[in-house]
This record gives C-alpha cells, sequence and structure tokens, in this order.
C-alpha cells in the first residue's frame, strides 16, 4: 500500500508521517522533497523553476521511485508531499493507482491562520520571499487547489494532535499500529 500524505506546506505532513512511520515499523518513508533536492542538485541555477511541481522530470522521477520503492522492498510507503496542480497530481497518484498500485491518498488541511502558525512555530519567518517566506506566501493557493474533489479524502487537523490525525489514517486504511510502539501525542 502508498499511503500519499497531501496538504498546504506547514499543515503537519512531515509531523502526521513521522507517526506513521514510528507505528508501522516496516514502512518505508518515501519523501519527494528530496528528489527535488537531488534534481536541483544536478542543475545549473538558472535551469532551476521555483518549486518541484514545475521541474518538469520532476512527477516521472517521484513516480519511478515511489513505484520502484514498491516493487522492490514490498511494504507499505509512506509519502508526504504538497502537490497541488491536478496534473501532476495525475503523473503521480493517478499513474500509480492506473499501474495497479493500492494508492490511499490523504489531504490535510486546516486554516490559514493555523498553517501560518504552525510554520511559524518550526522556525519559518522573514526572508528573501517576505515576512513568512515562500511556503507562508503558498497558504492560500494551496488551500483554493486542494479543496477541490480530485485532492479528497480531506482531513481537518486545526484541531487536532498530529496523533489524532495520524490514528485516522490507519483507522481509514486498515493499517494497524506494531504491537509494542510507543504512541506518540
Amino acid at each position: 500500500m502508498i499511503v500519499f500524505v497531501n496538504g498546504p506546506f506547514g499543515v503537519g505532513k512531515s509531523t502526521t508521517v513521522r507517526i506513521l512511520a514510528d507505528d508501522l515499523p516496516e514502512a518505508l518513508v518515501i519523501d519527494p522533497e528530496q528528489v527535488g533536492h537531488m534534481l536541483w542538485s544536478q542543475l545549473p541555477e538558472q535551469l532551476r523553476t521555483e518549486e518541484f511541481e514545475l521541474e518538469p522530470v520532476w512527477p516521472a522521477l517521484t513516480r519511478c521511485l515511489i513505484e520502484e520503492a514498491a516493487r522492490a522492498y514490498s511494504r507499505t510507503l509512506l509519502v508526504p508531499m504538497t502537490i497541488v496542480r491536478s496534473a501532476v497530481f495525475g503523473q503521480i497518484v493517478g499513474a500509480l493507482g492506473e499501474q495497479g498500485h493500492d494508492v490511499r491518498h490523504f489531504t490535510l488541511l486546516a486554516d490559514a491562520v493555523t498553517i501560518r502558525d504552525r510554520l511559524r512555530a518550526r522556525g519559518e519567518g522573514p526572508d528573501k520571499w517576505g515576512e513568512l517566506s515562500w511556503e507562508g506566501l503558498q497558504v492560500e493557493r494551496c488551500l483554493a487547489a486542494l479543496a477541490e474533489p480530485l485532492f479528497a479524502t480531506h482531513l481537518d487537523t486545526a484541531e487536532r494532535a498530529p496523533r489524532t490525525v495520524a490514528d485516522e489514517i490507519l483507522s481509514r486504511t486498515g493499517l494497524r499500529r506494531q504491537p509494542g510502539t510507543a504512541v506518540q501525542e
């Protein structure tokens, strides 16, 4: 199974996936952001785009990594990544499903104020992009795009602890926390 955890920057994807990874010690975390950083390390500055979704080869590299990891390791894969463009979503999440993989997609949402507070709490602050970093400038754009039915199943995280969100994902996927794993709050 591939558990894809989507949502705006700062909504809690990485935190939720860390909890899921602790609950499911046999699962692998595949982070498409690392694919993007690897790609950028190979490209001269003038060829890099503002974000990974706009990189022409990023969707194919990401899909290939997820697909090959699923095939080679036969384990649950946990994939945290913000994908808000329907074409890119289709190239990665849609294509994986079309190729017969069991993909469970969840979009974490919260109101813009909550997300910005979380960004500040993780250390995001003023930079060359403005008052709250590049990620902070993307909140409304991401929330608007991710509200679309294509990006359902939506999970509201505004008033919920990450543990509760992870538990809901476990419940909806039928995955079970391994005995003896510590329960994080």
